[in-house]
């Protein structure tokens, strides 16, 4: 008597789904950088969505990363986080070498935190290799100078080939 199992696995084994799943399966890395812009037209907002933005992968306990252009800079940061949000502060540091924290504050142009998500507050793209998928911006129109410094990030984004997208205020 024969059993229809073994007619179904040989039909099964010449199925070439394994190999269809092989190819279509893509790695985290495969995927382009995101770059979110969030468009501001005063400081106020500005430091609101660094904020806001630092407190939400927090939250989720996902390693975020700030990138600053100087000491001034990254000392600045470094106090508004412990200042807000009002009610509490966010746990952070402010370093250039490698940390385990959740949140970090770096003029260097290295990921200390091998974070996934993070804020570029420097004058100049952020296109590091890296683990890097996901990076907030500012198309920042607080002066003329400022916005033609965001439009030269955008560009450079847009070149690199990163997911872009606009946010309003």
């Amino acid at each position: 008597m024969k059993t229809p199992s073994n007619s179904s696995s040989r039909a099964a084994s010449s199925f070439p789904l394994p190999n269809l799943l092989k190819s279509l399966s893509m790695s985290i890395s495969d995927l382009p950088t995101r770059v979110i812009f969030f468009q501001v037209r005063d400081t106020k907002l500005k430091l609101q969505r660094l904020a806001e933005m630092t407190q939400t992968h927090f939250e989720k306990r996902d390693p975020f990363i700030i990138f600053v252009e100087d000491i001034k800079a990254q000392t600045f940061v470094d106090d508004l986080l412990w200042k807000l949000p009002e009610t509490s502060f966010l746990p952070h540091t402010a370093t250039d070498d490698t940390t385990k924290d959740l949140v970090a504050i770096t003029k260097s142009k290295t990921n200390v935190n091998q974070a996934r998500s993070a804020f570029n507050l420097c004058p100049t793209p952020l296109l590091l290799e890296g683990p890097l998928r996901l990076i907030y911006d500012f198309e920042d129109l607080t002066s003329p100078s400022k916005k033609e410094l965001s439009s030269l990030r955008f560009d450079a984004y847009k070149q690199a080939h990163y997911l872009i997208e606009a946010v309003t205020a």
